[in-house]
């Protein structure tokens, strides 16, 4: 999995802001990505208490800067044809979730009402997918339902756990990936702050979501409260080349160079 279209966004270089306060992380606009393809957690998302094939949510808190052309924040990737993921799409100035099985994908489509784009707050996007008895996927944008979109005829074909599917790096394959690189559809740049990335294997309600989104960033032990967290990145290391989940411990490593994303005190949290 990779990060990069998604936190606070500050320069394009890989330098770090430290600070003892909340961060998020900056992504430039150009390559930069966070891998967090490691083996622990492709097993995690695949075991029987938490397969994202069948239901998960994702939340985030995205700050977007001035966006040139599409843009991904998020994707859990087995292959091409079989993805999870989120995009923001500049020529609508809308946020496109997409869940793709065998190379048939549906999407659900929030437009906000205003762009985003440079308007200098972040904002709370909230991703649900339940291929249970509602066979519906849906997206929150802070706090209010945006979206949904059947699932009966879509199903993921593959393993997350499958390492021969999981490639990374900005041109990757499959795996599980938040990146700003370059994206499986093309180019997907990200120029955003990224912050609070969590994962769950359970369906939040629009309860639940409402009050993440009216609370979470005052109080971010709400998040806790919720059952069944996969994964809690917070980007609160301040420096490194390195993010570590605050639930089971899965690290995710920034690119190198001048793809990695920078450290930023810019926050979800205001502080």
């Amino acid at each position: 999995m990779r990060l990069g279209a998604g936190f606070s966004l500050s320069t394009n270089s890989a330098s770090a802001i430290v600070s003892e306060v909340n961060h998020s992380l900056s992504f430039d606009g150009t390559n930069d990505f966070v891998d967090f393809t490691t083996a622990a957690l492709q097993a995690k998302i695949a075991d029987s208490d938490a397969n994202f094939k069948l239901s998960g949510s994702v939340s985030i808190w995205v700050r977007l800067n001035l966006i040139s052309s599409n843009s991904q924040l998020w994707d859990f990737a087995i292959d091409t044809n079989n993805r999870i993921q989120l995009q923001y799409k500049h020529s609508g100035n809308e946020y496109n979730f997409t869940f793709k099985g065998g190379g048939t994908g549906k999407t659900a489509v929030e437009q906000p009402g205003t762009s985003h784009e440079n308007d200098g707050n972040f904002h709370h996007i909230v991703c649900t997918w339940d291929k249970g008895d509602d066979n519906e996927m849906k997206i929150y944008v802070d706090g209010s339902l945006g979206a949904t979109t059947g699932l009966a005829t879509v199903a993921l074909s593959g393993d997350f756990d499958d390492t021969a599917d999981s490639t990374v790096g900005p041109d990757g394959t499959g795996g599980v990936e938040i990146l700003s690189g370059t994206s499986f559809n093309g180019s997907a740049d990200l120029n955003a702050f990224l912050d609070d990335f969590v994962l769950y294997s359970s369906v939040l309600s629009a309860s639940q979501i409402e009050t993440l989104y009216n609370s979470g960033r005052s109080d971010p032990s709400l998040y806790a409260e919720l059952d069944n967290r996969i994964a809690h990145w917070k980007f609160n290391e301040g420096s490194g080349t390195t993010v570590t989940d605050s639930v089971n411990g899965f690290v995710g490593t920034l690119g190198t160079g001048d793809t990695a994303p920078a450290f930023s005190t810019n926050n979800a949290a205001g502080e």
